[in-house]
């Protein structure tokens, strides 16, 4: 008997192991393919992107201005002035995402979730790579730059892929039980709407998912069959707040830990009254004063800066050099497509896929020159989207 029982027991064992080891099996096929997905999305993303966007003007770069050697080594021998000008190219991926998520805010505030057309902007991203890709060939390669259009594409592709397949499944079929938005939809699209603002000054893994996460919770479920889709709300952008917590934690570690802090300002060289025109701007002080060459000051970078200039060129000021540069990249909004300003070049224009009659257009322009072409194309009716300041 007890022969028997060890026979028995070794075969249990056995059984075991192999269970064991099938489920090892598993688990490592499905991470070999969550690998693979990675891998393959930015290599498909960009194989696209080059194959259905045309080639690129030719790129005319405003030589630096003209100044006396002297007061030159004085501009580049303050800290953080030059910046590499390729950037200004290289940053409109990353802030097509930021309109992305701003579009996406103004189109759930009036519709389900399940028609916001997610893989529009999925290859709009690779679109907009692939273009500034071709725009910047003539300048150096920029590894840290592209390494993180890398990895925001990918999990930018990622994620509205899986919200395509959830809100075009479970999602619609919650929303038969709640024909009318609970308050877990209108709480959803208001958090939408803040995180499109917040992207506009700071980087999107400070933003608070966790605090998000029990704030939705919070919210009292709706009553009948409308339940179903406060618990299923709850429950999916719960889990997606998590995810994105734990992701932007990673995210944040590794770039404490491999790179240097993000510069959140910009120095501006300009003549005119610069002192008076900066008076009352916050965050803005004057650096360096050249007498008739001009000055120097430094101000917030990013939408703040954006929203500057208009008002630096209505108080008269005339741009010289921006981070260092002579060339810098904008994009207008308007109802349609416009013609570049004398001077200036259209890199793209496209309609916004989930804004019905809105245009972006990508314009490269000689920084000498913003004083006349942005007030020229607020005239033709494109209001100023973004200056991007390398």
């Amino acid at each position: 008997m007890d022969r028997l029982c060890a026979v028995e027991t070794r075969f249990w064992r056995g059984d075991r192991l192999n269970a064991m080891l099938r489920w090892l099996k598993r688990l490592i096929k499905a991470i070999t393919f969550v690998i693979v997905i990675v891998l393959l999305t930015p290599i498909a993303g960009l194989a696209y992107g080059l194959a259905t966007t045309g080639v690129m003007p030719r790129i005319v770069r405003e030589d630096a201005a003209p100044v006396p050697e002297a007061v030159r080594a004085e501009a580049n021998a303050i800290r953080g002035y030059r910046r590499p000008e390729e950037s200004t190219f290289l940053t409109y991926p990353e802030w097509a995402i930021v309109y992305a998520a701003r579009e996406y805010a103004g189109f759930v505030q009036n519709n389900r979730e399940y028609g916001f057309p997610y893989w529009a902007y999925i290859g709009r991203f690779w679109q907009d790579y692939a273009m500034v890709i071709r725009a910047t060939r003539t300048y150096p390669f920029n590894t840290q730059n592209h390494v993180m259009l890398v990895v925001i594409g990918t999990s930018h592709t990622i994620e509205h892929a899986l919200q395509w397949a959830y809100e075009n499944a479970i999602g619609r079929l919650t929303g038969i039980a709640a024909p009318q938005p609970v308050a877990e939809d209108r709480f959803q699209a208001n958090v939408a709407t803040e995180y499109a603002a917040f992207l506009d000054q700071v980087p999107w893994y400070r933003f608070d998912y966790a605090d998000k996460r029990a704030e939705l919770w919070s919210i009292p479920a709706a009553t009948g069959t409308s339940a179903i889709r406060s618990y299923e709300r709850k429950l999916a952008f719960g889990l997606s707040y998590s995810i994105k917590q734990g992701y932007a934690d990673l995210v944040a570690s590794g770039l404490a830990a491999t790179s240097d802090p993000a510069l959140l300002d910009i120095h501006v060289w300009a003549k005119g009254p610069v002192e008076l025109a900066i008076k009352d701007e916050a965050d803005t002080q004057l650096l360096a004063d050249f007498g008739d060459d001009g000055a120097i000051f430094v101000t917030r970078r990013y939408q703040a800066f954006t929203e500057m200039v208009p008002r630096l060129i209505n108080r008269g000021l005339r741009f010289v050099e921006i981070g260092g540069n002579g060339t810098i990249f904008m994009t207008v909004v308007s109802d349609g497509p416009v013609a570049p300003p004398p001077g200036a070049a259209t890199l793209f224009s496209y309609a916004l896929p989930a804004v019905p009659g809105k245009w972006r257009t990508g314009i490269v322009a000689p920084v000498s020159q913003l004083q006349r072409i942005v007030p020229t194309l607020s005239n033709a009716g494109a209001g100023l989207e973004h200056i991007y300041d390398y």
